[in-house]
């Protein structure tokens, strides 16, 4: 059986000899090492043999040359260079490939920030449109239900005039206005009444609480009273200020507000402002702070205005969608496209078109100033 210590004596023979005149050096191999030792299982010898190759720093090609041993330690330096430089070069190009990789993942993200940004657009003007809808359809039960004629007007005799037709639907048209304005405000009373006795109430509470005559007379005049129109009225009333305020769908008496302090304006905080607001009107805000800063410190990038912005207002864009710069963007050129007064400098800068009054946030600019 062949041993370690033989196959190392073996190849160490065959490496010491020197290469034969005009051919090269005999390369250690488990042939030669098998054919030196006479025998022997190629299994016993190949793995005491790698192993000597290791121990020895054992590199075939260079020694087959027969180079002096100086160049022979040169050259096997020089190969663990080039090969750690492989490596090194390698390494560069996965590293090389990540940093794409990560500089496309942050180009999908501003562009699925911008297409989040065309989705508030969008939102807001379905929301606008869902308002003058509802507007359209109010004014128009309002404008049947004043139209409307007791069957005795409502159908004149056939000999009737035209012209005595139309002035007396003039007249009851009139009649009805007066009539439904006196309706509402004994209801308005009425409801006064049921709030300070027992408090805020949701609408439904608030129609059992009138009194039956009330609702028959709502009848006799064609406005018939229900728990939905009368919730309709109430919301009316607390949005225009007039003495009723709706908190979590209950009505009540609205507080008389304190008188503001000479010469310290009475404000809300940002945050109260901003539960009160619905998102359309929060995003009208929101730009037309936009436009006082750039109005005040000129051209600013995205990333700039939100920076210099109040954070109070960046926080207070959570209850709706966190503004980023790509977010911001997308509006300030939805509003350019839609007439309002900004303008998109090179470099990815915005800047505010002066008027001659302070801009409201929702106004177009005149074809003038448009126009330059």
């Amino acid at each position: 059986m062949v041993t370690e210590n033989d196959v190392r004596v073996a190849a160490s023979r065959i490496r010491a000899r020197s290469a034969p005149p005009g051919s090269l050096k005999e390369r250690v191999s488990v042939r030669s090492v098998r054919k030196e030792l006479g025998g022997g299982s190629f299994g016993d010898i190949a793995r005491p043999l790698a192993k000597w190759k290791a121990d020895e720093n054992y590199h075939p090609v260079i020694e087959q040359a027969d180079l002096p041993e100086a160049f022979e330690k040169r050259l096997a330096v020089l190969a663990r260079d080039l090969l750690e430089q492989a490596r090194v070069e390698a390494t560069r190009e996965r590293l090389s490939d990540f940093a794409e990789v990560e500089r496309r993942r942050e180009k999908y993200e501003e562009v699925l920030a911008e297409a989040a940004a065309e989705v508030d657009h969008l939102e807001d003007q379905v929301a606008a449109l869902r308002s003058e809808v509802d507007r359209l359809r109010a004014a128009d039960a309002a404008t049947a239900r004043a139209e409307a004629a007791p069957p005795s007007i409502a159908a004149p005799a056939a000999q009737q005039a035209v012209a005595a037709r139309g002035f007396v639907d003039a007249l009851m048209g009139r009649k009805l206005a007066r009539e439904a304005d006196a309706f509402w405000a004994q209801v308005r009373d009425a409801v006064e009444a049921a709030m300070r006795e027992r408090g805020p109430m949701p609408a439904h509470a608030i129609y059992r609480s009138l009194p039956a005559e009330l609702r028959r007379q709502g009848e006799s005049v064609g406005l018939p009273l229900t728990p939905g129109w009368l919730r309709y009225h109430l919301l009316r009333m607390a949005e225009a200020g007039e003495g009723l305020a709706e908190i979590d769908g209950r009505f009540g008496l609205a507080e008389p507000q304190p008188e503001p302090v000479p010469g310290e304006p009475a404000r809300l905080a940002l945050a109260d402002e901003v539960r009160e607001m619905g998102k359309r009107r929060f995003w009208r805000r929101f730009v037309r702070e936009v436009h006082v800063l750039l109005s005040k410190e000129g051209p600013l990038t995205a990333d700039e205005i939100l920076e210099r912005m109040d954070p109070e207002w960046i926080a207070a864009s959570e209850r709706f969608q966190r503004i980023t710069p790509g977010r911001l963007r997308f509006k300030l050129r939805g509003r350019i496209d839609e007439g309002r007064p900004f303008a998109e400098l090179p470099g990815d800068r915005f800047a505010a078109v002066p008027g001659e009054e302070p801009w409201d946030g929702e106004s177009a600019m005149s074809g003038a100033a448009r126009n330059g």
